[in-house]
Parts: structure tokens; C-alpha cells; sequence
């Protein structure tokens, strides 16, 4: 099995598009890229739209070669109807998706969902609802997680977490759950016991705002328990990587891992890459150069709406 991150904020924008390689089946999970629509009250600047463009590049030629392409939710980071990523990927494609009808938002289950399947509509070969579903591709097993809140807020909606085994190894895709803040979003990386995890982090950047104290607390700690779990390798990138203390804020976890032989790393580390975080790196980007982005249509359009995730 081959495991190559794409597109991640440790890249330089917001995005956690995987692509997963086995011998019988290319499988490219959540293939979208966005950017913070503001933040420090300044709009993207010039790096990450070129970052972006580059990395939108990238998405749709792996998402051309790829047979399966799965969307765990429907933020705008991880799906995309048509407005940097051109939905000609999803012809001819097994497309997995979390299911638009249960188990989600109102933003979501009332407009991106059913536009983005508009949008795909008789492209691909199938389309499947993945919720708590398995799929066979030779040796190869897709099996996914039923919903699990988005965080410790359910107001942002559910996603889906997918485990992916050729027998030999195993990767868990958490998607977004901030950290594993609860339960219910431990539980299926315990039951899997996967080789690799790529998880997410929790949103430290905004303690006191979307989260609090004991829940950044709880994240962390779950993370530590999913590292003592048997992991081999473990990416923590996409939402703790919005904040320039994550290694502090994760401190104690770099600690436990170390201690059980579990390598933690971020996707542009594992890549052999300098770790951007272009977003978190905003407001010195602009005090180095404060000339405006030219920011393409489509993406001007996608940045105006995307006010979650």
C-alpha cells in the first residue's frame, strides 16, 4: 500500500486530500483545496492562491488517475462541485459519499450536497451512499465509519471516517473530527487498528470561540490513546495546523508517541517537505509583501461562500 498526502494546511492550504494506492485500486479521498476566506481580517494573499492553483493542479490529474474518489462531508476543503477541481474527475469513478439525506447539517444536507450532486450528476459510474457501508475492489476492503459529529459541535454536521486494507496494511482516514474530542469518535480507529492514521487536530487557534479549554484538553488526551493504540505512523495536520503553536499545543502527544515507537508526523514532513502553514503565516506574509492576490473567479466565488470548515 502507498500513501501520498496532496493537499493539507502543512502544504499551504486547506485541504486533506489522500490519495491511497493498493494493487488493485487508486482511491483519492476528499479531492478539494480551499483557502481561509479571511483571517487576522486579511484575505488570502498571493502565496496561497499560487499555492492553491498549484495544488488544484495536482488534485485533478490524481483524481483522473484514480478509480475510487470518496467525499467524508461537504465543506468545501474536502468536496467540491465544480469550482477549483473541474468535475470532469469524477467520470467513470466509484464515488463514495456521506450520506446528503441523514445525519447532516441544514447548510449542508439542503444546499452543498444536493448541488454538488447536481453538479456530478452522470459522470460517474456509481455513486454510493458509504455510510456505515463496506466495499471489496479485489483484495482490497473500503470500510466506513457511520457519522460522527464534526468536532465537538454538531452544528458543523457529520462526517465519515474510512479505513482502507489490502491485507497487508492499513490506513484510517478520520476526516474531520477536531482531535477526537468524544467517544464516539475514538471508538472506530480502536475497533480498526489500522497501521496509519491521518487525523486532523483540533482547532486550538480558536480556544474560546469553538472550543474550550476541556475539550482541547479531552482532544489531545484521545489523540495520545489512539497513539499507544498500535499505530505505526500517525499524520496530524488540516485544523491544528492553523495555529503556529501546534507543536506546543501537541507537546504532550509528540511525547507519547516517541515513548510507544509511533512516528507523528505532518503530510509536508512525511512528503520530505518544509511545512508551510501559509494561513497561520498570513499576516507575516503581508507585512513582508502587502501587494493584493488576483484571485480567479472561481475561486472568488468558492472563498465568498465558504464561511465553514
Amino acid at each position: 500500500m502507498e500513501i501520498e498526502p496532496i493537499a493539507f494546511e502543512s502544504l499551504g492550504v486547506r485541504s486533506q486530500a489522500t490519495l491511497v494506492e493498493t494493487k488493485d485500486v487508486r482511491i483519492l479521498i476528499d479531492p478539494a483545496v480551499s483557502l481561509a476566506p479571511r483571517r487576522y481580517g486579511l484575505p488570502p494573499h498571493r502565496i496561497e492562491v499560487d499555492t492553491l492553483v498549484e495544488l488544484a493542479k495536482k488534485i485533478t490529474e490524481k483524481a483522473k488517475e484514480s478509480d475510487v474518489l470518496v467525499v467524508t462531508h461537504y465543506h468545501y476543503d474536502h468536496h467540491d462541485p465544480g469550482y477549483v477541481i473541474p468535475k470532469e474527475v469524477y467520470r467513470d469513478k466509484l464515488v463514495l459519499v456521506k450520506n446528503p439525506e441523514s445525519y447532516i447539517n441544514p447548510s449542508q444536507g439542503k444546499i452543498r450536497a444536493p448541488k454538488f450532486l447536481r453538479a456530478i450528476k452522470g459522470l460517474p459510474k456509481e455513486i454510493s451512499y458509504a455510510d456505515g457501508k463496506e466495499y471489496r475492489l479485489g483484495n482490497t476492503r473500503i470500510i466506513v465509519s457511520h457519522p460522527v459529529p464534526h468536532g465537538a459541535d454538531v452544528r458543523l454536521g457529520y462526517v465519515i471516517q474510512v479505513f482502507i486494507t489490502d491485507g497487508d496494511s492499513s490506513i484510517l482516514f478520520t476526516s474531520d473530527v477536531e482531535g477526537v474530542p468524544s467517544e464516539e469518535h475514538v471508538k472506530f480507529t480502536l475497533e480498526r487498528k489500522p497501521n496509519f492514521l491521518v487525523i486532523d487536530g483540533p482547532l486550538s487557534y480558536l480556544v474560546g470561540r469553538a472550543l474550550t479549554e476541556d475539550q482541547l484538553h479531552t482532544s489531545v488526551k484521545n489523540m495520545e490513546r489512539l497513539a499507544k493504540s498500535g499505530l505505526e505512523t500517525m499524520i496530524v495536520d488540516h485544523h491544528v495546523l492553523r495555529d503556529l503553536r501546534y507543536r506546543e499545543v501537541l507537546s504532550d502527544l509528540y511525547n507519547v508517541a516517541k515513548s510507544s515507537g509511533v512516528k507523528l508526523t505532518t503530510a509536508a514532513e512525511i512528503l520530505g517537505k518544509e511545512t508551510l502553514q501559509l494561513e497561520a503565516k498570513r499576516r507575516e506574509l503581508f507585512a513582508r509583501d502587502n501587494s493584493p492576490a488576483r484571485i480567479p473567479r472561481n475561486l472568488a466565488s468558492l472563498l465568498r461562500i465558504d464561511q465553514e470548515g
